[in-house]
């Protein structure tokens, strides 16, 4: 049996080698496009234009984003100590922001086995739980900014409806999953699933978070390419959600490069604005969120230093 785990390890080794290639080519493919279409020179120095309260509103704002998730991370796994817990969440979302084709995800189940001895597959079905409420909370808040001009406190009621209701409506309905044939291999992950949905404080602070999270980050964004763009923030949501809903794509290059400035010039598009304005905006959204990134990423490894260290 030792040759075929050998095989096995080649075998996820050649894919990864073959992802970073992939990754690094789209990368490079993105960056050409992009300098044949815009004045990059232009594009990369717009900070430099956006007064300095407004740049330290928007990185605090962003900061209290990561934060949040780090919180969030804590509650997840009650193994963790608060000070694990930041670190691993922030070198989670490091990993994801910079690996291409979603390897970066893998950080998160890897660095809980190594912590706190918790099972890769516990660890990556507390995952997928997380980028459930995250997708809930993105299309939610998103839709109902994107609205709020055309139909008013009914988006406002929408909102609050989605802060409030989720965890109920979630509690109700995941559980109804129990019965339905499923394969052997993802039975633990349902069970767990189901156990999450059924602890009603723990679901409810954790779904606190993630919408705190969203909306720190969110807005955020929003007064950021409003002020780079002179657009109000409303109409510049269109970019932001296509941006940031791209990253469930199992395809991107480093740094995320490639399909979140396809997903920002596609949601300017369908929000009425110009694509190529929408690139742009999407490219220097996507430095916003780098810099926080690198800035956290360190952060994250401090943290973690001592257990590094020590083992």
């Amino acid at each position: 049996m030792a040759p075929l785990k050998e095989n096995n390890t080649q075998t996820k080794n050649q894919s990864i080698r073959q992802k970073l290639f992939l990754g690094t080519a789209i990368l490079f493919l993105t960056v050409g496009i992009a300098a044949s279409l815009l004045d990059l020179k232009s594009t990369l120095t717009a900070f430099s234009q956006i007064p300095a309260v407004t740049l330290g509103v928007i990185f605090l704002l962003g900061s209290v984003s990561w934060l949040l998730r780090g919180l969030r991370t804590w509650i997840v796994f009650q193994e963790f100590s608060l000070l694990e817990a930041l670190g691993i969440s922030f070198l989670h979302n490091t990993a994801n922001n910079l690996a291409p084709m979603r390897l970066g995800e893998l950080a998160l189940p890897a660095l809980a086995r190594w912590l706190a001895g918790i099972k890769f597959s516990v660890g990556l079905t507390s995952l997928i739980w997380i980028r459930f409420l995250d997708l809930i909370s993105l299309l939610g808040i998103g839709f109902c900014i994107l609205l709020l001009p055309s139909l008013g406190s009914i988006m406002l009621a929408c909102l609050a409806i989605l802060v409030f209701a989720t965890p109920m409506i979630i509690s109700h309905l995941i559980p109804k999953i129990q019965n339905l044939p499923l394969p052997k291999s993802i039975e633990n992950a349902r069970t767990q699933l189901i156990f999450e949905a059924k602890q009603g404080k723990r679901l409810h602070r954790i779904w606190r978070l993630t919408i705190l999270a969203w909306l720190t980050k969110l807005i955020a964004m929003a007064i950021l390419l409003g002020s780079l763009a002179g657009l109000p923030i409303t109409e510049v949501m269109g970019t932001i959600l296509g941006a940031e809903l791209s990253s469930i794509l199992p395809i991107h290059g480093l740094a995320g490069a490639g399909s979140y400035e396809a997903g920002g010039a596609l949601g300017a598009s369908l929000a009425g604005q110009s694509p190529l304005a929408g690139l742009e905006l999407a490219i220097q959204l996507h430095l916003y969120v780098l810099s926080l990134t690198l800035l956290f990423g360190i952060l994250g490894g401090l943290l973690l230093l001592k257990r590094t260290i020590h083992g």
